[in-house]
């Protein structure tokens, strides 16, 4: 099992800029379904779970690539350009981040093999196991110094959840949403849902958590009929 336990509320107490508290929030994630995945993998499941697994496999990738891009492409060039003192961190990162893509694309497709045949699932967890132990000390590095980046840059303008439902599928909002919620700490949730408006926040859980929850269920605890491979 990997050494790199989810970050306490203590370590991961971010600042005020939305991104901050956001990163704080997915960096949780990430590290809590590596974890879960190191466990699930290491014995057999059924061919529903199987494919749960999978898709989110997907997803959580995405999650972390779009993150690093998100970090690399604007976060830190904005800040180096307020403040050029800040150039040397902003490589540091994106060099770590482009050392981490590797392990990434190792556990993709390893995922992609285990959807053609279920005897690669130890594949997989090898490749889970590689990645989860890499990605902690990006993850650290990210926690420190991204404060660093928010403080140089503007107070972001946050798009509201209302807003945003009207451009984007609620279910897949949703998805992102409970998933970054997942076992959060309640000061971090708190922080995290400040910008939600009271009324989108029980659209979106009365009317779309169940999908989230059922899967997370499937998953993590176990489910689905048929032998276990």
């Amino acid at each position: 099992m990997s050494t790199h336990e989810p970050l306490s509320p203590a370590v991961l107490a971010p600042g005020g800029h939305p991104q901050a508290v956001r990163s704080a929030a997915l960096h949780h994630a990430v590290r809590r379904d590596l974890l879960r995945l190191e466990r699930v993998l290491d014995e057999p499941i059924t061919a529903v779970r199987r494919q749960a697994i999978i898709g989110h496999v997907g997803f959580l990738l995405d999650q972390l690539t779009a993150q690093h891009q998100l970090l690399d492409k604007s976060i830190w060039p904005a800040a180096a350009l307020r403040r050029p003192d800040l150039s040397d961190l902003a490589e540091r990162v994106r060099n770590a981040h482009q050392d981490l893509r590797p392990a990434t694309v190792v556990v993709r497709n390893a995922t992609l093999g285990w959807s053609r045949s279920a005897l690669t699932r130890l594949t997989v967890l090898s490749a889970v196991r590689e990645l989860n132990d890499r990605v902690g000390p990006v993850i650290d590095q990210d926690a420190e110094l991204l404060p660093l980046a928010c403080d140089a840059l503007e107070p972001a303008a946050v798009v509201s959840v209302e807003r945003r439902l009207r451009v984007e599928n609620p279910t897949r909002l949703a998805r992102r949403l409970f998933w970054l919620l997942d076992d959060l700490d309640p000061r971090q949730a708190e922080l995290l849902l400040q910008p939600t408006p009271t009324a989108a926040m029980w659209i979106l859980r009365n009317g779309f958590s169940g999908g989230y929850n059922r899967a997370s269920y499937l998953m993590w605890v176990g489910g689905g009929t048929g032998p276990a491979v």
